[in-house]
């Protein structure tokens, strides 16, 4: 017998390739799920239901032949279609006015339209085109309820061929290779499903994991990762550092959750933090997502030690509305009471029946607690997934029917609605009731987890795992820890002596005392007092008797080199006898209170850890050693905040200067505040630059900076700047990097060597152009052919097997247009590597300084940068800008100095 490609066949594929191939081979498999055969029932009664309408409707309705079809006969019903080893059924075809084509019509089982069911339409209008030699331009799927969907299928191949041609391939081999097992949702619904559970467990297979897909087992195949227990290995604790302001975000790791399995332990990588109450309730909803209808709230009730469960049940669809009220009613008795329960469907429900029935009780919405939010991420049962049966049934949980499921609640649901046995209904109740009650034995879990973690045996800590040793051997170690800790320095300068009474401290941290005697000047400057009062205007003011002075420590710029000097400012007190205030001289009020140094001494500390990337104790030693200025770390903080106030007006007309360029490229690195990530844009177009700082990688900065930004964005691929307004202009130096990469990890991928061959045929004569004529539109107009039959061949009219190739082929889909602007206006450039060198200078500053970064001198850090990449793209000093205590980058000049004579060079 020979093999034919089915509807059935497909559309195993676009769910599991697996069971595509068990199903085209004759495999056998169990007995079809209760629920699939439910849905077939029902496609059938569907279907007979609308052939007696469709006979009633029209006169010529005939049962489909070659013949009949070749007649153009007006309705063709229960039509098996075959050509080119392709097989399928349909229901109906019906001609289109005045054309003798047919337009295919299916029937389903269900109430809503799902994926599958569009496939099948599309797999029919494909045999059917392939008899009748042209494409329906449209089909109908029809629904339990008659209603018809109209599905244009016009694009429908660009959907199904990749899913036949692999199909096809399998029947041009003599023995195909058997796909092998990944384990996913549709797994309960399979026929094979016990032989694929029984094989996975076997190999031990990753996909055993709960979500895990064929693309996470592809990556960690190319590591020689392929087992669960080989991926438990790859775990490594990590501690959080301990200045970090808040956690990370809480992601599921699949590393530890193989560890807890191979171990048998609970691994906690965050203590849950459930609160407990005398009085709590647990929540859990039955419904049938088809109709999207809920008839089944079951509540359990804890008073102390007594538990109480009520069911709320819905005999039809119009009992909804009654047991919502019922159980509003019933809820109202326990006010801010929390109501506990597992996933995100129960919320969805209560949100969707108050939404219903226009009851806005948000006070009961804001009680619902996610119990489920206490195990994602913090806690890793010894399981494979996280669903409430396999955690549940782990600390013991049990359920009166062996088979109880979601699923097997729509089987129960559907035999209730057929017959009104009471057994359904009561299994129902039992389900639900037992679903409850595993609830509740997890919270018990998760609070004695909460109050116990360091005492139990089967838990242990993810990041800081439980000491091993015996009594005797914690001794000895800590003996020896303190041994090491005589050998530190820090011991030294930290320990305290005891000698004739008097205790004495190691220096505390935190540098020089900041109360520092005022140094003796060798300058001193008699400064001019002020004539008018500056709050009423009265003039002349009165002279006082009383001295007012400053000291300030600054630098000088000599013909050899920088010179510190000490300026004391000499004036007196005046006196308002309008106003009776009291005033310094003007010179006097320039200066901050408690301030020590000039502008220039700030400007040299700032262009060391701005321009030269010192660390602050590099700074504070050349300090010390060059200009005998002993401080803390803390005077460079502020000496970088006073500039960044100083400099603002500089930054704002920067920023004006980014946004009346044609173009502007941006780019983005993470940079740690306080032990989390934070990241760090620069926005630039080659001769401004400016840098800003987001909690997020979210791109509201971009918008923020660039709002009714007309010139072009020059960017990576990184998705979030597609959002952005403008014309766009992707990296062609990433996407080659990345090409190329692929390229060598991926040495048997033909298809994929084929479409770089194409890209590079496509590129290479381009930025040959680039590089003989400049970036001048008009050199490049003879390309837009070129880039045209590219994409023809290679991008719109393929299907390609590989997904490697398949997401390089839906990058050039995605930004045809942005690819190639450069090309289309005049001095775009065509790469991103202008903003890539701007923020390098952030990544070696990162890696330099050892202490930890925060976020307001980050904030200061980063205007200055702006300012000093500026300079360095306009070939102007930084040091000399920060010296002239100029604000406007564009007017300055800098000094010329007098070795900058061009040299003759001489050859001997």
């Amino acid at each position: 017998m020979s093999i034919v490609i089915t509807s059935e066949i497909l559309q195993a594929y676009s769910l599991c390739p697996r069971k595509a191939y068990l199903l085209m081979y004759g495999k056998k498999g169990e007995t079809l799920h209760e629920y699939e055969q439910i849905l077939i029932r029902n496609q059938l009664e569907n279907q007979s239901k609308n052939w007696e309408i469709i006979q009633q409707k029209h006169i010529n309705v005939y049962p489909y032949s070659i013949s009949n079809l070749e007649n153009g006969y007006e309705v063709l019903i229960d039509a098996n279609l075959a050509a080119d080893k392709f097989q399928v059924n349909c229901s109906i075809l019906l001609t289109r006015v005045n054309n003798l084509s047919y337009e295919p019509t299916i029937f389903i089982g269900t109430h809503t339209i799902n994926n599958t069911d569009k496939i099948s339409l599309m797999f029919v209008s494909h045999v059917l085109t392939k008899i009748q030699g042209n494409t329906p331009e449209t089909g109908y799927i029809v629904n339990i309820k008659g209603e018809s969907r109209r599905l244009n299928l016009k694009e429908s191949h660009k959907v199904i061929m990749p899913l036949l041609e692999p199909l096809q391939e399998w029947l041009n081999q003599s023995s195909p290779e058997e796909p092998p097992v990944i384990l996913n949702k549709h797994c309960s619904l399979c026929q094979f499903r016990e032989q694929c559970k029984a094989k996975a467990i076997q190999e031990d297979n990753l996909s055993l994991l709960d979500k895990v897909t064929s693309k996470i087992v592809t990556q960690y195949a190319k590591k020689g990762i392929f087992t669960v227990k080989q991926l438990s290995y790859l775990f490594k604790p990590r501690k959080r550092k301990r200045r970090a302001k808040k956690p990370p975000a809480l992601t599921h790791d699949l590393k530890l959750q193989a560890l807890a399995i191979r171990t048998g332990k609970i691994y906690l990588q965050e203590i849950p933090s459930i609160k407990r109450q005398e009085t709590e309730l647990y929540l859990d909803l039955e419904g049938l997502p088809d109709l999207s209808l809920y008839y089944l709230i079951g509540l359990l009730v804890r008073q102390g030690d007594n538990i109480s469960y009520y069911p709320f049940w819905a005999d039809c669809i119009e009992d909804e509305i009654k047991i919502w009220q019922n159980f509003l009613e019933f809820i109202a008795q326990y006010a801010d009471i929390p109501i506990y329960h597992y996933g995100s469907y129960d919320l969805r429900a209560i949100k969707t029946l108050d939404k219903r029935y226009g009851t806005d009780n948000q006070a009961l919405i804001a009680r619902l607690f996610n119990v489920n939010k206490e195990v994602y991420g913090k806690v890793y049962f010894p399981v494979y997934s996280n669903k409430l049966k396999e955690v549940a049934n782990f600390i013991g949980a049990t359920w009166t029917e062996t088979d109880a499921s979601g699923i097997q609640s729509l089987v129960w649901r559907h035999y209730w609605n057929d017959s009104y046995e009471t057994q359904y209904k009561s299994k129902l109740i039992t389900y639900n009731q037992e679903d409850c009650y595993a609830l509740k034995l997890l919270v018990d879990e998760l609070e004695k987890i909460k109050c116990s973690a360091d005492v139990l045996s089967d838990v242990d800590f993810a990041q800081s795992p439980k000491s091993q040793v015996s009594k005797s051997g914690e001794k000895i170690g800590s003996q020896f820890e303190m041994i090491l800790k005589f050998a530190s320095i820090k011991y030294e300068k930290k320990k305290i002596s005891f000698s004739q009474g008097q205790i004495v401290e190691g220096r505390k941290r935190g540098g020089a005392n900041p109360s520092r005697a005022v140094p003796k000047p060798n300058k001193i400057v008699q400064v001019p007092q002020a004539n008018t009062c500056l709050k009423c205007g009265y003039n002349p003011l009165r002279l006082m008797e009383i001295s007012a002075a400053r000291t300030i420590i600054d630098l000088a710029l000599t013909k050899n080199g920088i010179k510190k000097i000490t300026t004391k400012y000499i004036g007196f007190y005046e006196y308002c006898v309008q106003c009776h205030r009291k005033y310094s001289p003007p010179k006097i009020l320039e200066f901050e209170s408690r301030q020590f140094y000039g502008h220039k001494f700030k400007s040299w500390i700032v262009y060391q850890r701005v321009a030269l990337r010192l660390p602050f104790e590099s700074i504070l030693e050349l300090a010390k050693e060059q200009f005998n200025e002993e401080m803390s770390s803390t005077r460079i903080t502020y000496f970088l905040k006073n500039l960044a106030k100083y400099y603002a007006e500089t930054e704002k007309a920067i920023i004006r200067q980014l946004l009346e360029s044609p173009f502007v490229h941006v780019d983005e690195t993470n940079f740690t505040i306080n032990g989390v990530n934070w990241y760090v844009w620069v926005f630039t177009n080659g001769k401004y630059v400016i840098f800003k700082l987001t909690e997020t990688r979210e791109t509201g900065i971009v918008h923020q900076i660039l709002d009714k930004y007309e010139g072009v964005l020059i960017s990576d691929f990184y998705t979030g700047y597609d959002s952005v307004p403008c014309k766009q202009q992707k990296c062609w130096v990433h996407l080659i990097r990345n090409l190329n990469k692929d390229l060598r990890e991926n040495p048997f991928d033909m298809e994929y060597e084929g479409l770089i061959l194409g890209i590079r045929n496509l590129i290479i004569p381009i930025m040959e152009a680039v590089q003989e004529n400049g970036l001048n539109k008009l050199n490049f107009q003879r390309f837009e052919k070129e880039i045209d039959s590219f994409y023809e061949n290679f991008i719109e009219n393929k299907h390609y097997k590989s997904d490697l190739t398949s997401r390089y082929q839906q990058h050039f889909k995605k930004y045809r247009d942005a690819l190639f602007t450069f090309l289309r206006q005049d001095e775009i450039p065509w790469h991103n590597n202008t903003a890539e060198n701007a923020i390098r200078h952030v990544a070696i500053q990162r890696d330099i300084s050892k202490a930890s970064f925060h976020e307001e001198p980050t904030r200061n850090y980063l205007v200055l940068l702006g300012i000093r990449q500026t300079c360095r793209y306009q070939n102007k000093s930084f040091f000399s800008f920060l010296f002239s205590e100029d604000t406007d980058l564009d007017n300055f000049k800098p000094r010329k100095s007098r070795h900058n004579k061009k040299q003759k060079l001489t050859y001997s």
